[in-house]
């Protein structure tokens, strides 16, 4: 059973974005971010999406894409098929991954899964244990092939995603220090950034000043979604709370951040919990970036702006911002369904999508 504390750490993302134009950034003298608001985005691209009908998709939470076949990802806790193959040309359903249980191969929930440049290999993360399970798509076992826990370190790893030569970049909480690139055994490669660094200058909700916050507390607000390009050199961690977009070049151990489209921090109350400090944010908190796609030379980010409540909302539809690595916007795209994942193909321009509506299922975008 995952801890309270880990159980609150991860159900506690916030982050923030700033200002810039839809042809030129804007730069702040003070902090060297951009920022943007809804009026430097482009006028809005809509996009039509073609809904897949596999029935064996339940209620999905994500996905990923790889030679050729889309693996879609279930919130499924105590029951086995928790992620499925299906082939994207044909819109053929191959196989169910997954066996419930915390017995050799199996899985109790999986929050995200990834190609680590193996052949037909996928590793899918179990938070409720820490895990990282390895996959075969090509055959019809329903176990993982290999496994491993989290690596034991000193920090306190949030999320982690696959960098270079099976090496790990994680965000941590606990201290301030932002990411720790690392080892599969453990071995911390090198560590940089300093969350104290998100709020210093800016305005605190109900009058908090930076010294009433620790670093628990600050981490938390700005955890985001963290996936890495196709050749691991850029990494992009997009909040889920707060509006702020994230591009790290791992090979420099620098970032450039981006704030919008809203620029203030999210409401929120401090509360403990364990004796640690933690951000309330109470029940009409939005979420911001759901997802996002580190492109060759783009990146998509999902942008939501709703309550948990009114994620179906058809009224109130998702919308993906696309970005190149200096911070210019490229494009604003309206999608017609509300979705909660996303991938891209870059090559045939389409967006992949699994949707939260009423038939939810896996949707393709042309752009």
């Amino acid at each position: 059973m995952r801890s309270t504390f880990s159980t609150l750490v991860l159900n506690t993302f916030s982050l923030i974005l700033p200002l810039f134009s839809a042809c030129e950034p804007k730069f702040s003298e003070g902090d060297g971010a951009i920022y943007f608001t809804e009026e430097d985005l482009p006028p809005p691209i809509e996009l039509i999406g073609k809904k897949y009908n596999i029935p064996e998709i339940i209620n999905p939470r994500g996905l990923m894409l790889k030679n050729g076949l889309a693996v879609v990802v279930e919130r499924k806790n105590e029951y086995d098929d928790k992620f499925h193959v299906i082939e994207l040309e044909s819109g053929r359903y191959i196989r169910s991954k997954g066996i419930h249980g915390l017995g050799p191969g199996e899985i109790t929930v999986i929050s995200q899964i990834e190609d680590a440049g193996e052949e037909n290999k996928v590793w899918a993360y179990d938070p409720e244990v820490r895990k990282f399970s390895k996959y075969n798509l090509s055959d019809s076992s329903k176990l993982a092939e290999e496994e491993f826990r989290s690596p034991e370190t000193e920090f306190f790893i949030t999320r982690a995603t696959w960098a270079k030569d099976q090496t790990l970049l994680a965000t941590l909480v606990h201290g301030w220090t932002k990411y720790l690139h690392l080892t599969t055994s453990g071995d911390t490669l090198t560590t940089f950034g300093n969350w104290k660094d998100m709020i210093k200058g800016r305005e605190l909700p109900n009058n908090y000043k930076e010294d009433d916050l620790d670093a628990n507390l600050v981490s938390t607000v700005f955890q985001g979604t963290l996936k890495g390009n196709p050749g691991k050199k850029y990494f992009v961690n997009a909040g889920m709370v707060a509006d702020f977009i994230e591009i790290i070049d791992l090979d420099n151990r620098s970032s450039k951040l981006i704030y919008g489209p809203r620029h203030e921090l999210p409401e929120f109350k401090i509360s403990y919990s364990m004796g640690y400090q933690m951000a309330d944010f109470g029940w009409s908190s939005t979420s911001r970036y759901m997802d996002v796609y580190p492109g060759d030379k783009s990146i998509f980010v999902l942008f939501n702006g709703k309550t948990y409540q009114e994620l179906s909302d058809p009224d109130n539809l998702n919308r993906i911002f696309e970005f190149d690595y200096e911070g210019n916007i490229l494009n604003h795209y309206q999608l017609d369904y509300p979705v909660s994942g996303i991938e891209v193909d870059e090559k045939n321009r389409a967006i992949y999508a699994v949707t939260v509506d009423r038939e939810p299922n896996l949707a393709r975008f042309d752009y």
